[in-house]
């Protein structure tokens, strides 16, 4: 295994101040939709056979109580709700945005707890982003970062695996809040990368937080409610990148990876996928 040298110096200041803004922030939130009136729960009934399932609706918040679907928020402050069962993942783009994407930020975790690198995106590989990162991959997610000297290569992908695998037996939930431009600058203002991507949002954007362990991260989300689950996940490979595609820009480091919410799926695709490399 090839050595590395991780930023302890940085890691310890930035893991612990960017917790402790987000539980600042959400207890805030959590104090005001306490103060608001109640909601009756909402009666829902995928099938027929299978009974009514009770979803708690409040104001910028939605609780699924029934694990075996993935609650989507749709529009700002929840105005609307879907529901996809994990069944519908091979054909539903949506579940795949959902459990793919949710994927990437165990994977930064990964990323950010070994190597001290600075985090700076984390996509879905099918559906692209809004932020010119153009990418050819058909399937799975991805995460660039920067490690300054430091180049990544397959032999590190069995370590990275390691820890995602810890985020997933852990069972670590996404949090969600919702921050102001300021306090979003706060949190992630020791990555020029991530405040880049602040500073070129619109300025009436609602900017949503999401916690996963010891990773805080902004993004929209949705993301499923724990890591428990991604049953499968693996990392396809390590390749270099460019910050915002630009060969001007900063030289990063991106790892592929691929998951599924079930091993048989898993089992039936992954060989192809790393023998042909592609996600």
């Amino acid at each position: 295994m090839v050595s590395h040298a991780k930023d302890d110096a940085y890691m310890k200041v930035v893991i612990p101040k960017r917790s402790a803004i987000f539980e600042s922030i959400q207890a805030e939130q959590r104090a005001a939709r306490q103060s608001l009136p109640s909601f009756d729960p909402i009666s829902y009934s995928p099938h027929a056979s299978s009974g009514t399932w009770q979803i708690k609706e409040g104001p910028s918040h939605l609780v699924l109580m029934e694990f075996d679907y993935i609650a989507r928020r749709e529009g700002e402050g929840g105005q609307k709700l879907r529901l996809f069962t994990l069944d519908s993942f091979d054909n539903n783009e949506g579940v795949r945005h959902t459990f793919w994407h949710s994927s990437s930020h165990i994977l930064g975790q990964a990323l950010e707890m070994e190597y001290g690198c600075r985090l700076c995106i984390g996509p879905c590989a099918r559906i692209g982003t809004r932020l010119n990162m153009c990418t050819t991959s058909k399937e799975g997610f991805y995460y660039d970062a920067f490690y300054g000297d430091f180049g990544l290569n397959d032999e590190h992908l069995k370590k990275i695996e390691s820890w995602a695998e810890s985020a997933i037996k852990g069972k670590q939930p996404f949090e969600r809040i919702e921050v102001l431009r300021e306090q979003a600058l706060e949190m992630f203002c020791d990555n020029k990368f991530k405040v880049e991507i602040i500073n070129g949002l619109p300025v009436d954007k609602t900017i949503t937080v999401y916690r996963c362990g010891p990773l805080v991260d902004s993004c929209r989300g949705p993301r499923i409610p724990n890591a428990s689950f991604v049953k499968a996940f693996k990392c396809l490979k390590a390749s270099a990148a460019y910050w915002r595609g630009n060969k001007d820009r900063e030289s990063l480091q991106r790892v592929y990876g691929i998951s599924y919410p079930d091993k048989k799926t898993f089992a039936g695709t992954y060989p192809e996928a790393r023998r042909s490399k592609k996600i």
